[in-house]
């Protein structure tokens, strides 16, 4: 019962059952139910789920509508696999959130034939493209390579009127590859950036040695405060990043509550996707908790499918002694622990602390690893700051082999940290 309702029963409790009656019907009129987030707030989980969804679809002026799809196959609609938007009349701008495979669909305005202008980005230099009839793809057309290494493709797609089309993006996957870790960069972009500069060496060698970087994973706290200058300073950086970058948010990340500040830059939170026999949960942990929604989908979300590696990456530790600051809900990561233990989850990466952390979880009989990253440039306190990322190889068929690369600040002359004794350095 609402206080309003208890408030007015009070008052009418000495008038009779007819007085009482009427005092719920009229307080019935202030409290029926609404949709979740109507007022929105986008600290609250919850609203950013709605957001998310949303944004991975657009219906563009010129009448054409623009969606991202799973290249799994899906019953929905659409899914929150990227983020759609319309700069300008006519042109479209598609950032693909994961790594590996992906697919849009473009539905043609239902009178006009059409010719959509299409920037791709976060995309793969090597992932091949092709458009065609949906559910037909063979009987369409491959587009050309680039001539360059970049994350970003222009191409402009013919659809007719009524028609619908898919396009298709897919990634020659070799036997093994590597991925690379890392979390809270937030007052130091500077430093990250050397970080990322070590990633593009790191991957120029790993291709050599036949371990292609396919992918980078950020697990949250990409900014301070939440405000558009940091994430534009974030997203551009990422835009010449060695390898596509799957996101996901921290708390960090998420202070506007009046604006879905991380959602309009980098779109969902959570999602998995698949890499070459690898699949990888991302889990919007950015409140300390998670969105109902998401928690009633957990299974599907950190399941592992028909995926022989499973990785689940997000902000908040879900082992409860290494949580920092805590979850709002304690059921919450245990939850989510039960779940990552019955789908038999190879590796946790996590973030908050701004550490590098490797221990072992007993949960249901299983033992999960979990690593905490949280060394993207934050403020470390007063030890020696360990910067610097976590490098996955990863052979679908033998299963991941983690390594750090440390990334000292430029300088530094002081005596190297140790490595974890669970946790080597990498050593080329």
């Amino acid at each position: 019962m609402t206080r309003r309702l208890r408030s007015l029963v009070s008052v009418t409790a000495s008038l009779g059952a007819g007085a009482i009656a009427l005092a719920l019907a009229l307080a019935s009129l202030h409290s029926c139910a609404q949709p979740e987030c109507v007022v929105p707030n986008y600290t609250d989980p919850e609203c950013r789920v709605i957001v998310e969804n949303e944004l991975a679809r657009l219906d563009a002026a010129s009448g054409v509508e623009v969606r991202f799809v799973d290249p799994r196959g899906s019953d929905l609609d659409w899914d929150a696999l990227g983020l759609v938007e319309e700069p300008a009349a006519g042109s479209v701008r598609a950032r693909v959130a994961s790594v590996g495979d992906f697919a849009l669909r473009i539905r043609g305005d239902a009178d006009e034939a059409r010719t959509v202008d299409l920037e791709l980005t976060n995309v793969d230099p090597r992932a091949v493209l092709r458009v065609g009839p949906v559910g037909d793809l063979d009987s369409g057309i491959t587009l050309p390579q680039p001539g360059e290494p970049l994350l970003r493709r222009q191409l402009s797609v013919d659809v007719d009127a009524g028609a619908e089309v898919e396009l298709r993006g897919e990634l020659p996957c070799p036997e093994r590859f590597t991925l690379a870790f890392v979390g809270d960069i937030q007052t130091n972009p500077t430093h990250f950036e050397r970080i990322l500069e070590r990633i593009r060496e790191d991957g120029e060698a790993a291709a050599d040695a036949g371990a292609p970087l396919l992918g980078m994973v950020i697990v949250g706290d990409l900014t301070e405060w939440s405000n558009d200058e940091e994430f534009f300073k974030i997203r551009a950086l990422l835009g010449n990043a060695p390898a596509p970058v799957a996101v996901t948010a921290g708390n960090h990340d998420i202070f506007r509550g009046a604006v879905a500040i991380y959602n309009s830059y980098f779109g969902p939170a959570n999602y998995n996707f698949d890499v070459c026999g690898a699949r990888v949960a991302m889990i919007d942990t950015a409140s300390a908790r998670l969105a109902s929604s998401i928690e009633g989908r957990l299974g599907e979300l950190v399941g592992r499918g028909d995926a022989d590696l499973l990785i689940m990456a997000t902000h908040y530790p879900p082992h409860w002694g290494l949580s920092g600051d805590g979850w709002s809900r304690e059921d919450q990561p245990q939850l989510l622990l039960a779940e990552l233990a019955l789908a038999e989850a190879d590796l946790i990466v996590a973030g908050h602390q701004h550490a590098l952390r490797d221990s072992i979880i007993h949960v249901g009989g299983r033992d999960l690893r979990q690593i905490i990253v949280g060394t993207g440039g934050a403020d470390q306190g007063l030890g020696v700051a360990r910067f610097g990322y976590l490098r996955l190889r990863v052979d679908p068929s033998a299963g991941i082999t983690p390594c750090f690369v440390e990334v000292p600040p430029p300088g530094w002359a002081g005596p190297a940290n140790e490595p974890l004794a669970s946790l080597p350095y990498c050593d080329t």
